[in-house]
């Protein structure tokens, strides 16, 4: 029996190597084998992998049986399967396995070597991250979630101005914190969760980001007296009647730490910045979603906008989430279901919304609020839309007045697209309907009528609206005034969209 094998028995609580050269170590056995994006999604035909589903994994084990360095380091880190310690020795000399096993990467038993945390290359970056087993231990409060749909969700949507300091509240792994560090001078990554804070700053020194700070402490509080150009936060958002995981539960009723959250997050925000959250809201019989989170800013001193991705009823909710966690044990799922329900029954809870709210700090003047459903779709990285979107409000809120607008001459974004359906006819093809949709970014989209479409095509920056609509009521052979309401109404939609913007806006 090795050392490795008789220091691996007993799970290991920390992530970390003894040794200051044992992470340009493991850098340089990563980089050689090829684990990378790139290599790993080659070797397992796929187009991504943040995700590994269980029914997927007789074609991955098919995929890594050649016996490579980098199929070995995929079936140990992502597949998590076993592999025999003879190999895994060859393939990360010429450090030694101790240094391994004493860090909490892996654990040796009988012979065989197995991972002890997730380790997956994301957008040139390596992040270390808990393996899903560590729910089901004893000791599965501390659990740090890795790279999930939300994460990807707030990474797409966040704002990537250059920034003096950013803060990432609720950290986990530290995944914000290491795609924000790319953009800011500083990075504080906070949580409350011990072991996240150890997982996410080791993922730093592992990335070589000397610019991030992690510090453990709740919400706000380690951060006291400082203003940020930057908030970026997954919190623990879920709406639950259990106390059982620091990545989850946030101990409040309800929707509260999300509306705890947004009350703080101004005071530590420098004029202009933004404070970008995701969050699930309760929903109510009887009351619109739009004004119950209307109610949560007053006297925030931030424009908000809110988008909501997605409504579900509390039984679907509940379900989704206690899988997450009961998979193995149908009773258990069973009987925290009927927890669950009961809550939702006690707080008047009808449905669960969620989504993310964008905050920007704008003091001394009328703060506006918008509330909309956004299209199922994200195209890529979208900070730069969420940055215009800003603006685009800004300036509907200059031109309010019909007569204003009229005057303003708007440009056609190079996002914009235009797709037409067509039927056969007498005279040739002709058009059944029309659809403007954007090609990048938030993916908004509608049906568009000839008219509209020849429009926005004449939005070239050179002419006033009014002009354009003397054109348009000619076309229809009207009195432009009997158009003019409806023309601008359609015009303020396709800025707030996105299709149009005024040349001040790029």
């Amino acid at each position: 029996m090795s050392n490795g094998e008789g220091k691996a028995e007993r799970p290991k609580s920390t992530i970390g190597f003894k040794k200051d050269e044992d992470l340009p170590r493991l850098r340089e056995v990563l980089e050689a084998a090829g684990y990378t994006d790139s290599g790993i999604r080659e070797v397992l035909r796929v187009k991504d992998f943040p995700s590994i589903r269980d029914r997927d994994m007789p074609l991955l084990l098919l995929c890594t049986n050649g016996g490579t360095p980098l199929e070995a380091l995929i079936r140990l880190f992502l597949l998590e399967v076993p592999i025999e310690e003879r190999a895994i020795r060859k393939v990360i000399h010429p450090m030694d396995l101790d240094s391994w096993v004493d860090g909490g990467l892996a654990r040796v038993k009988g012979g065989m070597v197995a991972a002890e945390i997730k380790l997956l290359p994301f957008q040139n970056l390596l992040v270390a991250f808990d393996l899903d087993r560590r729910l089901f231990m004893e000791r599965a409060s501390d659990y740090v979630m890795g790279i999930g749909g939300s994460s990807i969700s707030l990474a797409n949507l966040t704002v990537r101005r250059p920034a003096r300091l950013t803060l990432d509240l609720g950290t986990g792994c530290g995944i914000q914190a290491l795609l924000a560090a790319r953009h800011s001078d500083r990075v504080i990554a906070v949580d409350r969760n011990p072991r996240a804070v150890q997982i996410a700053s080791f993922n730093a020194k592992l990335n070589e980001l000397s610019n991030i700070k992690c510090l453990e402490g709740d919400l706000f509080e380690p951060v006291k007296g400082q203003t940020f150009d930057l908030i970026i936060s997954n919190p623990p958002f879920v709406m639950s009647p259990e106390i059982r995981y620091i990545y989850r539960d946030s101990g409040m009723e309800a929707d509260q730490i999300c509306q705890k959250i947004v009350r703080e997050a101004p005071g530590f925000l420098r004029e202009g910045g933004f404070c970008q959250i995701l969050c699930n809201w309760a929903e109510y019989s009887g009351q619109d979603w739009k004004e119950r989170l209307s109610g949560w800013f007053g006297g925030t001193e931030c424009d908000v906008w809110v988008m909501r991705s997605e409504t579900r009823n509390v039984a679907a909710y509940a379900s989704t989430w206690i899988k997450h966690t009961e998979r193995q044990e149908p009773e258990e799922y069973a009987q925290h279901f009927v927890e669950w329900m009961s809550y939702y029954e006690r707080q008047e809870i009808e449905s669960v919304g969620g989504g993310s709210i964008a905050m920007r700090r704008s003091k001394d003047r009328r703060n506006w609020f918008k509330a909309e459903d956004v299209p199922e779709k994200m195209i890529g990285p979208c900070g730069d839309h969420i940055v215009r979107g800003f603006e685009l409000r800004d300036f509907l809120d200059t031109v309010g007045e019909d007569s204003l607008l009229l005057q303003a001459r708007l440009n056609v974004s190079p996002d914009v697209r235009l797709e037409r359906r067509c039927m056969p006819s007498p005279e040739g093809w002709a058009d059944e309907a029309a659809h403007l949709c954007l090609a990048q970014g938030l993916r908004f989209s509608g049906d568009v009528d000839p008219y509209i479409a020849n429009l926005i095509l004449q939005c070239d920056g050179q002419h006033p609206l009014g002009e354009l609509l003397d054109d348009m009521a000619s076309s229809l052979g009207v009195d432009p005034v009997s158009i003019a309401g409806t023309f601008c109404n359609i015009i303020r939609s396709l800025i707030e969209r996105g299709f149009l913007f005024p040349s001040a806006v790029v």
